[in-house]
């Protein structure tokens, strides 16, 4: 069997989406350990289970699309993971149940009615299958988008106080390579649902590529200045301030 192009881009991009998965499991294990969830909020792991859920069903209803079926077929079961540890060491914040039934909620509706209603309700020249496909690309797409929302706050966060402290380089370069790698294959396989929200991935990773390249240089030069003339209590000021603007 000869492995093509359009091949290739989609093992790598479950190679790139399974790192990306894998991130937060510091958090995670610190979460089991302390028995408490501190601060960390369990929200982009409940949109991520939504947005992985739905590619899901859009992958099932649009032929040959393995590639973006197993990796968020993935996606979903390790989410629900990370959602059940948040179950699991929040015993202090009634409103998370909430948002995780809600969550589950939602996206039990969505299927219901993209699956079994809409097809029978409304007529259509496409097929059951080319309509549920459309949904899906469309509502997959808005929950892209709105997890676009966490690079545009570390973004606005870097320069606010002129410090990558809190946009690791690590996580930016992988979130490029998932991006780039799935706006290739979206246009490989002539996929517009695919190209566009990653299209917008990789925009904003070429934006916090930039934004690092910059101040990161910003960082390196202030720590030295305060380690030569201000000392360290100038330097903790600083840090402290740039910590309360998050």
């Amino acid at each position: 069997m000869v492995l093509t192009l359009t091949d290739w881009l989609g093992y790598l991009g479950i190679f790139g989406a399974c790192v990306l998965f894998a991130s937060p499991l510091p958090t995670m294990s610190r979460i089991i350990k302390n028995n408490s969830v501190e601060l960390f909020s369990p929200d982009p792991y409940i949109i991520s289970f939504i947005n992985c859920a739905s590619w899901v069903l859009y992958a099932l209803a649009t032929p040959d699309r393995t590639a973006p079926l197993i990796t968020n077929f993935i996606g979903t079961v390790v989410n629900v993971a990370y959602v059940g540890v948040f179950a699991a060491n929040n015993p202090v914040q009634p409103s998370f149940g909430y948002k995780a039934l809600g969550g589950f909620a939602f996206f039990a509706g969505v299927y219901v009615v993209v699956w079994h209603i809409v097809p029978s309700a409304v007529s259509s020249s496409k097929t059951d299958d080319e309509l549920r496909s459309s949904i899906m690309g469309t509502v997959s797409d808005v929950f892209n988008v709105l997890m676009y929302g966490g690079p545009l706050t570390i973004m606005s966060t870097v320069v606010k106080t002129r410090s990558v402290e809190f946009m690791p380089l690590a996580l930016t370069v992988g979130t490029s390579f998932c991006s780039f790698t799935w706006l290739w294959y979206g246009f490989a396989v002539r996929d517009w649902y695919v190209i566009i929200p990653n299209g917008g991935g990789a925009a904003l990773c070429v934006c916090q590529v930039v934004l690092y390249a910059t101040y990161c240089r910003t960082e390196e030069s202030r720590k030295a200045f305060a380690k030569g003339g201000l000392g360290e209590e100038r330097e903790s000021e600083m840090e402290q301030s740039g910590r309360l603007i998050v």
